[in-house]
């Protein structure tokens, strides 16, 4: 079985697809990997040149690249594009994206050695890499000058989640965006079983903390939700897309 796949997808790449990246050969890059940062799992890290949905078909690719091919999707029809920033932004391959629509991305993590990675793999003259907690955006940052912000699988490890939305609207232009997205439950679940998490919230309480900041113009389904829907998993989660007012 194994050889037919490898014949299967040389043949598909001297037909010009894109070459398909299974489950187990992604888990065996992770394993094997010299790099510390990829080995230890404390961030996701695709395989480089593989930054695309394109090339894989399991959760945790799927889940991680298709946020972000969304953000740029979404992003790419609005007016203002100066300046974004990319909060958490792991190792980089996202603000790598964002880059291509964007004058200028600041980037931020918490994790020294994920900066350190994602300055030797996506760094780019419009990338500003910040090793940063996501909870002292202010301290850094002035009001009102981001044209948008990218929040992905953040605000459930952040002590103050209230504050941090705060913060996101304070540093927004009027009218700027916020695109952010949780794993969400059927109710709020204090320290589940992610030790990295604080929290999960539920889709009335994740709904309620936003459209009390801001206006919720997209709430959907997240880009994998088909795939996880198939799979039985407990949550799909969602996105959404909102606007600071005024």
């Amino acid at each position: 079985m194994a050889l037919l796949e490898s014949i299967g997808g040389r043949l598909g790449q001297l037909l010009g697809r894109p070459r398909q990246i299974g489950e187990e050969e992604f888990k065996s890059f992770r394993r094997e990997s010299f790099d510390p940062v990829t080995r230890s799992g404390a961030c996701y890290v695709p395989m480089r040149g593989y930054e695309s949905t394109v090339h894989y078909r399991d959760k945790q690719n799927l889940h991680h690249l298709g946020r972000y091919e969304w953000a740029v999707r979404v992003l790419g029809k609005q007016g203002a594009r100066e300046r974004i920033l990319d909060c958490a932004c792991g190792v980089g391959y996202g603000s790598r994206k964002l880059a291509e629509i964007f004058g200028r991305v600041d980037a931020v993590d918490v994790f020294e050695e994920a900066i350190g990675l994602a300055r030797e793999r996506y760094d780019d003259s419009r990338i500003a890499w910040h090793c940063l907690d996501a909870a002292r955006l202010r301290e850094v940052f002035k009001e009102g000058c981001f044209d948008a912000i990218v929040s992905f699988q953040t605000i459930e490890a952040i002590a103050d989640d209230r504050k941090f939305l705060d913060d996101t609207k304070e540093l927004l232009k009027p009218g700027g965006l916020l695109l952010i997205d949780t794993p969400l439950r059927k109710q709020h679940v204090d320290h589940p079983e992610n030790h990295n998490h604080r929290r999960y919230y539920s889709l009335d309480e994740w709904l309620g903390m936003l459209s009390s900041r801001f206006e919720v113009e997209v709430f959907d389904a997240l880009p994998e939700a088909e795939f996880l829907k198939s799979c039985r998993l407990p949550s799909q989660g969602s996105i959404a897309l909102c606007r600071k007012v005024g």
